[in-house]
């Protein structure tokens, strides 16, 4: 398993092989097979063994009554709205930390986004995360329908924007010139007419604020904001 993330991390997951891990753990291709039938149950396996340790984090912070992982302690919770019941509030909170718990797996791990979209609900820990965000919302008021759209709708964005902030991070890395082309991206939208893009002039000295932890909180938050208001009704 180690071995495997260790690669995976090393060389991503277009390029990992069954192959080229057996290499590396100085045995046999047919001595994996049995862990897995291929290169896509190991990827699950794997996925799956970082969704846990993403769990084992969120319970640990819970119970050390912690919002969120150390890593975003300049990023803190929004204060629920008056009209929010204390259980909604309480819900969303664990949401929040365990969404947060997977992000931090998903920026260690590079592939790990794009990998739990293709894996879906299927293995242990990847059910428990998806019940433990529909636990999150049983005392919300919503009902069963939204209860059950909200789930998927954090489920989606958790790997969706993951995949998104990781894979600007990859071709960030990967470009020998990153900051060269970033200047120049800024550049080019300052060419245009600044009347006819007034909001587009407004905003480019902001790139500078921005990092990955802050593009993908702002969205959690946005979107625990609608299900917030969602139970108002």
């Amino acid at each position: 398993m180690e071995a495997a993330i260790t690669t995976l991390d090393a060389v991503g997951a277009e390029k990992m092989t069954l192959r080229g891990l057996a290499a590396q753990l100085d045995s046999g291709v047919a001595s994996l097979y049995w862990y897995a039938a291929g290169k896509d149950q190991l990827m699950a396996i794997v996925s799956d063994e970082l969704l846990g340790r993403a769990l084992d984090e969120a319970e640990a912070l819970e119970r050390a009554d912690q919002p969120h992982p150390k890593q975003f302690e300049n990023y803190p919770p929004p204060e629920p709205d008056g009209r929010t019941s204390t259980g909604t509030a309480e819900g969303l909170l664990q949401i929040r930390r365990l969404v947060l718990c997977l992000f931090v797996q998903m920026l260690e791990h590079r592939w790990l986004a794009s990998q739990l979209i293709k894996a879906g609900p299927d293995e242990q820990n990847s059910l428990t995360y998806w019940e433990l965000v529909g636990q999150a919302l049983q005392n919300s008021g919503l009902d069963l329908t939204r209860q059950l759209q909200a789930s998927m709708v954090v489920s989606t964005y958790a790997s969706g924007m993951g995949a998104e902030v990781s894979q600007r991070a990859i071709e960030r890395e990967a470009a020998e010139d990153g900051e060269a082309q970033h200047t120049a991206q800024i550049d080019h939208w300052a060419s245009f007419s600044e009347e006819d893009f007034p909001f587009v002039h407004s905003v480019l000295g902001e790139f500078e604020n921005l990092d990955e932890a802050s593009d993908f909180i702002m969205g959690l938050d946005l979107v625990l904001s609608g299900l917030e208001r969602l139970t108002w009704d």
